[in-house]
């Protein structure tokens, strides 16, 4: 129980602070929040701004799905100044906070500065587990462990509301799912297409956790 009513009195706070009034909620299952690896990243983008930070999981977004499949680029309405220097630090990039509200925040049914906040809160809320802190060198495991782990370090998390994602020949995790209900209140099951592609990515065997640079 700590995990939920941690989220909702987080998510309460929120929503006191917010003053943008929201739209009309869009038709949608439920949300993913995606947390990437980021030395996964940055093996591939080693001149990207985050990778000389020595960053682990770092937000990538949090994505309104339907069961199969996900909504994406829902309208044009513009993200504000404001808020990209008010939440500067959420995202490990520059440029990926108006790639995530343009493509999925626009679906949220939310205001910029709600969906921005409901992101955060999220975020924060979630713990790293130890294993993955302060990794100096590759971790060996596999996708039922490593959802061990998340579910230790947070506890009232189930683990079916947690998915992994995997890249790359040798299943290097590339990504940590958590899913949330349509309103973010509360983690659920993951639906099938995103149990199914964890199952594809990262298969039942070993998987590798890059080191931390």
């Amino acid at each position: 129980m700590k995990f939920r009513n941690s989220l909702l009195c987080l998510l309460l706070a929120a929503a006191f602070a917010s003053s943008a009034g929201a739209e009309p909620q869009k038709s949608f299952d439920y949300y993913v929040m995606s947390l990437s690896w980021s030395p996964e990243f940055c093996d591939s983008h080693p001149k990207e701004q985050q990778c000389s930070l020595g960053y682990g999981l770092v937000l990538h977004g949090l994505w309104p799905q339907y069961q199969r499949s996900y909504p994406q680029f829902c309208d044009s309405r513009p993200l504000p100044g404001q808020l990209v220097r008010k939440y500067a630090d959420l995202y490990p990039s520059k440029g990926l906070i108006y790639h995530e509200w343009e493509k999925h925040g626009t679906c949220s049914g939310l205001a910029p500065g709600e969906y921005l906040q409901l992101s955060e809160t999220l975020k924060q809320l979630f713990k790293t587990p130890s294993a993955l802190q302060n990794l100096a060198k590759p971790l060996r495991t596999d996708t039922k462990q490593l959802t061990q782990f998340v579910v230790a370090a947070n506890p009232g998390l189930a683990a079916d509301a947690v998915a992994i994602s995997c890249t790359g020949k040798q299943r290097y995790l590339e990504e940590i799912y958590v899913c949330y209900d349509s309103s973010g209140a509360k983690a659920i099951a993951c639906a099938e297409d995103v149990q199914k592609k964890s199952l594809k990515s990262c298969g039942k065997s070993g998987i590798v956790v890059r080191n931390i640079r």
